[in-house]
Parts: C-alpha cells; sequence; structure tokens
C-alpha cells in the first residue's frame, strides 16, 4: 500500500481516484450506440431503453446520499470497495436479463454501488489536500474522468459490433473487478482514525446533512453544479435518437462524434488547472457558466430551424460540456473547503442533487418526445438559466464557514 510520502502518492492515487469515479462514466456511455439495437431486441420503443439511464442517476443518487456519511463513520476505503463490488455483480448480471423490466432493477443496484464508489473519491483528495490544491487535482480528476465518455462509445460499439450487447456489461463487470484489487492493493484510508466512529445512528445521519444545510452560499453553489450537469446528462440520455436516429449518424460513427463532444472538456479541464495559478475559482466558474448559457441559446435557436444544423447542435453540446471542465472541480472544491469537517457528506449530497435533478432533467425529453430536438435543447437552456441564477445567488451570499 503507497504511504502519502511516496514520490508517485499523488500521481498514482489521481489515477485510481479517476478510475473509480469513471464507473458510472463507463456504465452511462459504453453502450448508447447499442440502444436502437437493444430496443429491437427486446421488442420496446429507444424512450424505455433509455429509462435504464435515468434510472441509473437515481440509483446512484441513493449511493451516494447513502455512501457519503457512511465514509465519513466507517472510512473511505471500505465504502469504496463495497461499492465496486455492488457495481460489478449487479453489471454482470443484466446480460441474463430476457426483459427490459429487469435491466432497469439491476442498472438501479449498479448505480447504487457506482454512487458509493464515486462519492469517496473527491474527499480522499479533501482528507489529503487542501485549497486550491484540492481544485488543482479534482479538475485533473474530473479531466482524466471525462476520457472515459471520451473513449468508452468507442469500447462499447467495438465490444458490440463483435460480441453484442451484453459483453459491454461483461467489460464493466472486468473493469471494476481490476480496480477492486489495484485499490485495495495500493490506496490507504485518508480519514484520521480518531474522526472514524465506526458506527452511526440515524440521528447522526441526520445531523451530518443538517450541517450542510445551515450554510446558504454552500446550497447554491451546490445546485449550481446539480444543474449545470444535468444538461450534460440531458444530452447523454438524449444522444442515440439525436446523432443516430435523428441526423442519421451511423452507430459505427456515433462514437466519434460523441468522443468529439467531450474533448473539448478534457482541453478546457487541463488549461482549468493552469489558469488556477493565476485566477481564483469563482471567477472562472462565472465564465464557464455564462459560456453555457450561450451554448443554451444557440441549441435551441438550432432546434427550432425548419431544418436544424448538425453543425449547429455539434457546436452548442460541443461547447456546453467544454465549459464543465471549468464548473465542476472548481466548484466541488468550493464546497469542500467551507466544509471540511463533513466532507464526505458534503460530496455525498452534490451527488444525490447532481444525479436527482439530472434524473428529473434528463426525464423531461422522453416525456414530451416528438421527434424533433426542441425537447433535447430548451431541457439544457433550462439548465443553463438556473445554474447561472443559483451561482449569483451564491456569490452575493456569505459562507457560515470558510477555509483558507
Amino acid at each position: 500500500m503507497l504511504k502519502t510520502t511516496h514520490r508517485y502518492f499523488t500521481v498514482a492515487v489521481s489515477i485510481l481516484l479517476a478510475s473509480l469515479t469513471a464507473m458510472s462514466p463507463f456504465a452511462i456511455d459504453t453502450y448508447l450506440s447499442s440502444m436502437p439495437a437493444m430496443a429491437r431486441e427486446f421488442g420496446v420503443n429507444i424512450n424505455l431503453i433509455e429509462i435504464t439511464l435515468t434510472i441509473y442517476f437515481l440509483g446512484f443518487s441513493v449511493g451516494n446520499f447513502i455512501g457519503g456519511p457512511l465514509s465519513d463513520a466507517f472510512g473511505r476505503r471500505k465504502i469504496a470497495l463495497l461499492g465496486m463490488l455492488i457495481y460489478g455483480a449487479a453489471a454482470g448480471t443484466i446480460p441474463l436479463c430476457t426483459a427490459v423490466e429487469q435491466i432497469w432493477v439491476l442498472r438501479f443496484v449498479q448505480a447504487f454501488g457506482g454512487g458509493f464508489g464515486t462519492v469517496t473519491a473527491m474527499v480522499f483528495i479533501r482528507d489529503w489536500f487542501q485549497g486550491k490544491q484540492v481544485a488543482r487535482l479534482a479538475t485533473i480528476i474530473g479531466m482524466i474522468m471525462m476520457l472515459a465518455p471520451l473513449f468508452a462509445p468507442m469500447i462499447g460499439t467495438a465490444l458490440a459490433e463483435t460480441y453484442g450487447w451484453r459483453s459491454i456489461f461483461i467489460f464493466m463487470l472486468a473493469f471494476a473487478a481490476l480496480l477492486f484489487v489495484l485499490f485495495g492493493m495500493l490506496v490507504p484510508e485518508s480519514r484520521a482514525p480518531k474522526l472514524l466512529s465506526r458506527s452511526i445512528t440515524p440521528g447522526q445521519f441526520v445531523e451530518k446533512y443538517r450541517s450542510f444545510f445551515s450554510d446558504k452560499k454552500a446550497i447554491y453553489l451546490l445546485l449550481t453544479i446539480s444543474f449545470s450537469s444535468a444538461g450534460l446528462f440531458t444530452f447523454i440520455t438524449s444522444s442515440s435518437f439525436a446523432y443516430i436516429e435523428f441526423f442519421s449518424i451511423p452507430p459505427t460513427v456515433f462514437p466519434f462524434v460523441f468522443g468529439a463532444n467531450i474533448l473539448f472538456n478534457v482541453i478546457i479541464s487541463l488549461a482549468n488547472t493552469v489558469f488556477l495559478k493565476w485566477f481564483e475559482p469563482e471567477k472562472m466558474v462565472r465564465y464557464a457558466l455564462a459560456a453555457q448559457f450561450l451554448a443554451g441559446i444557440l441549441l435551441v435557436i438550432t432546434a427550432l430551424g425548419d431544418i436544424p444544423s448538425f453543425w449547429g447542435f455539434f457546436a452548442g453540446i460541443v461547447v456546453y460540456i467544454g465549459a464543465l471542465g471549468m464548473i465542476y472541480g472548481n466548484s466541488i472544491a468550493l464546497v469542500l473547503n467551507q466544509l471540511p469537517q463533513i466532507a464526505g457528506s458534503a460530496n455525498a449530497l452534490i451527488g444525490v442533487a447532481r444525479f436527482v435533478i439530472s434524473f428529473l432533467a434528463a426525464s423531461l425529453p422522453s416525456m414530451f418526445f416528438n421527434n424533433t430536438l426542441i425537447p433535447i435543447g430548451a431541457v439544457i437552456l433550462g439548465c443553463a438559466v438556473f445554474s447561472n441564477l443559483f451561482f449569483g445567488a451564491s456569490q452575493r451570499t456569505p459562507s457560515l464557514q470558510r477555509i483558507h
């Protein structure tokens, strides 16, 4: 097991924590191009296959909600390893399903395990580091994490073309198993032993969240992150329809178009780690949120056109997702640096809010499905409007606690 003083400690744990966080992008993005084929096999409309994504958002939220306080009480490492086991077991069972409803149930379970694992990733960093270093490492992890949706559709398409869509879930099982072994061998517990109560009562569980909600600034930042991310997941959920069915992109080409949408996020994330040397996180979040708002307007204008432009839609998505590279890590660092004593619970709430709001937002295009891009563009623009409003409110609100 690596010691925190080891020369490669930061590099190794950043890669492993990014891999831990990447479990959910793999669970979401690897089978996007296979959705039409899954719909045909199960004899259902594609919107019922899209529900397997929105259910994942819900299960992930529950896993975050429960896993955060448990990681404060029992340690980050135990909860992360347990999450990998649950995630892998559920993924490995999905290929045996004979009805789409069975997949819905197992996706919830898989997401619950993914939530357990992911909720610990950022608080490992907060336990070991402070200040701008948290923002820098959170951004690096976010950048590495975004490589998962960059390559996941390519991996998924290759597997589906060769072995069928069920092999994609076997891949998820193998990924979780390998990560479990490496994580167990290399990553130490980050929470100080004196802070581990090794028990938690319902009252203590609620109290940890009550402490968070006593800080209005933290709440506004939470909602900023959540609505900004909800726009991304709205696109991901609807991307198969938008690109394959609406714009007639071949399934074999889909991974490259989808990956190009993600690539700008990786570039902006890398730039963000440099900009942190000169600018405060708040300023970068403000500019990135403004870019998302403009991207949302472009998407709506494109969707309302008589013949919607592929390049207009593509550009709007690229800018929206790219801006997240400057929003996600900085915003999370702002929250965790304010509330280090309940970092696990605070990060859990971020995960819960992100995926509950994403679940609701991403469900809207399916509910108002009309074979156009209008519901997708409208929801993404709405997410951008709300995230800008909440961030503005956070800047006008003094925090009750702040760590410099």
